[in-house]
């Protein structure tokens, strides 16, 4: 096989695999881009003796493989807790609208329970967006977002110093949410979730 046949294939396998992205997180070194939105909170999951690894799936609406992957154990923790696992996160993502579909631990096999209503927000090109703290425990098998942006926004400023100066705007008249259960959460949400 000549080398052009080789470019050829290789050129169609990396455009098939680029077809599907996960945006990475911003980590503010570089100046944000105007084009684009950031947005901010934090995910914490409580546990026992061991954490489980929370994830959150956020996916810009239409397409389906565009997607923001929130976890606590693929970053830095933030949380000064000998059982509490989490961190404050900012990511750089395209204008547009956005769902959090889907909850999961990496080491538990439940699967999250549809919602009656999904949770979708919007975002405009440099916007700065507050969506909310995401906390789990493994007790319940439920996820909560909630608002503490009089205490979160100020603690991703002094991380992310880029944020000084920005306004961030509060999602969470859209983004928050009761207890959402998985399918271990053996009641299905009609009980463990409102502890």
């Amino acid at each position: 096989m000549s080398w052009k046949p080789k470019a050829i294939f290789a050129a169609v396998a990396l455009s098939t695999l680029l077809v599907g992205c996960t945006t990475g997180r911003y980590d503010g070194t570089r100046p944000p881009d105007p084009t684009k939105a950031i947005i901010v909170g934090s995910i914490t999951e409580g546990f026992l003796t061991q954490p489980h690894g929370l994830m959150v799936h956020i996916r810009k609406v239409g397409e389906r493989y565009t997607t923001v992957p929130l976890d606590t154990m693929s970053a830095e923790d933030d949380e000064p807790s000998p059982n509490r696992l989490g961190n404050l996160f900012m990511y750089e993502v395209p204008a547009g609208n956005y769902e959090i579909y889907q909850w999961n631990y990496r080491y538990y096999r439940g699967e999250t329970q549809p919602r009656a209503n999904p949770v979708i927000f919007s975002v405009k090109a440099g916007e700065t967006a507050y969506i909310g703290d995401f906390a789990a425990n493994a007790l319940t098998f439920c996820l909560s977002n909630v608002n503490n942006a009089d205490t979160t926004v100020p603690a991703l400023k002094r991380k992310y110093p880029v944020l000084d100066g920005r306004t961030v705007q509060n999602l969470t008249d859209r983004t928050k949410f009761e207890p959402w259960p998985d399918s271990d959460a053996r009641d299905l949400g009609r009980g463990l979730c409102k502890f």
